[in-house]
């Protein structure tokens, strides 16, 4: 610290200036720290993950009446007398396992993404690493998974990012 009147040093305890008697400003006080990317945006990722695990969930629901029908036919069209009977699995017979395959597939992904979700939520010292994982894996998924992708690789992908979400990770 220095004197206001004649710049000398002086020690940070003292009051006034030894020298020239005058009253040494308060010193200012340290800025709270301000919050970091990972702190400001760690809740929003993890409710978006499971905002689209559900959402994925749902859209897959709605869609597989229509996919089963497909690859796994019809069977009958207008039950009897018109003769539109194709046969099983019309017209993709040697795929009628693909409907199931694709559900697995669909609540496997919507599984990952919402735990994923409730381990950021809770700070979880392992969610930052499977943010990143599913993330990556969600990349291609179009237009939702994409952008919650990106959003999340922003969030927690670069080198500072391990630090701050290591600073608020509860053990």
């Amino acid at each position: 610290m220095r004197s206001n009147g004649r710049g000398e040093a002086m020690q940070a305890f003292e009051q006034v200036c030894a020298k020239c008697g005058r009253p040494v400003p308060p010193m200012p006080l340290a800025r709270p720290p301000a919050y970091s990317r990972v702190q400001r945006h760690i809740q929003t990722v993890a409710i978006l993950w499971m905002v689209w695990a559900a959402w994925s969930v749902v859209g897959w629901l709605i869609a597989l009446p229509f996919v089963a029908g497909v690859f796994g036919g019809w069977g009958v069209w207008g039950h009897g007398g018109h003769h539109f009977y194709f046969g099983p699995g019309f017209p993709f017979p040697q795929i009628w396992w693909l409907p199931g395959f694709i559900t697995v597939l669909v609540f496997g992904r919507a599984m990952l993404a919402f735990i994923t979700g409730i381990g950021l939520l809770r700070r979880a010292p392992w969610a930052r690493t499977l943010g990143i994982v599913t993330a990556f894996l969600t990349l291609i998924k179009p237009l939702t998974g994409t952008v919650l992708s990106i959003y999340t690789l922003w969030v927690l992908l670069p080198a500072p990012s391990s630090q701050e979400y290591e600073q608020i990770a509860v053990p």
